[in-house]
């Protein structure tokens, strides 16, 4: 049976709050319904830490990628990735690790096109991390240049490629958790069954166990 410690830790706390508050004749009485509120109160606590913790988690297993010098997708048992049929590619827009940049706040609404090529490029089984960070850095600054003879002027261009800039680098510095978890759903990995070649029978096998013996003869064993 699984204990519910987390209730157990809200009751604990609601008893020695109302223990020190002076509370002591009206306890048995208000106790039900003080217990329903804390719950609610400190259950909101431990699931915010909870959600706290593991962002914390997921941020060290993106900088522990970060360290790498290559971010290359590679299968546990040294197989050659292959790409799931039954995997759609699917993009989400501008933003990662949970945080999505709502297009309206893009210097260039048109911008999203380029997250969601990327997006896609990521998911893509066996696609190269490097050539998908080149398109898309590519694909950003090619709408910052379309904006250059607009109305608007320079404005709209600085901070065009301003962003441009952020979200490429960001992805060059930080992409490549992101990258390996969309290929690990892009891919699968063949099983390896440990194949070796069997051993040689018949006159081969016997012409290997031959050996000279002193005076020129030959003989077998």
């Amino acid at each position: 049976m699984e204990i519910p410690y987390g209730k157990i830790l809200v009751y604990l706390l609601t008893f020695l709050v109302y223990i020190f508050s002076g509370y002591g004749s009206g306890l048995l009485v208000n106790l039900r319904d003080a217990v329903l509120s804390a719950e609610t109160v400190f259950g909101d606590v431990l699931k915010n830490a909870i959600h706290i913790a593991r962002k914390f988690r997921s941020l060290h297993d993106v900088f522990d990628a970060a360290v790498e010098e290559e971010c290359i997708f590679k299968c546990p048992n040294g197989g050659e990735p292959k790409p799931n049929r039954n995997h759609v590619p699917t993009a989400d827009g501008c933003g990662s690790l949970g945080l999505n940049l709502k297009s309206e706040y893009l210097p260039i609404t048109e911008m999203k096109k380029c997250c969601d090529a990327h997006d896609i490029c990521y998911d893509t089984c066996r696609k190269d991390k490097e050539m998908c960070d080149v398109e898309f850095k590519r694909c950003l600054y090619k709408y910052c240049d379309m904006h250059e003879t607009s109305t608007a002027g320079n404005t709209i261009v600085k901070a065009c490629k301003g962003a441009a800039k952020m979200l490429s680098t960001s992805t060059l510095a930080l992409g490549c958790k992101s990258y390996l978890d969309s290929q690990a759903k892009a891919c699968y990995c063949p099983i390896s069954y440990g194949w070796k070649e069997p051993p040689e029978k018949g006159w081969k096998n016997k012409n290997k166990h031959k050996q000279s013996m002193p005076g020129g003869e030959r003989t077998e064993f």
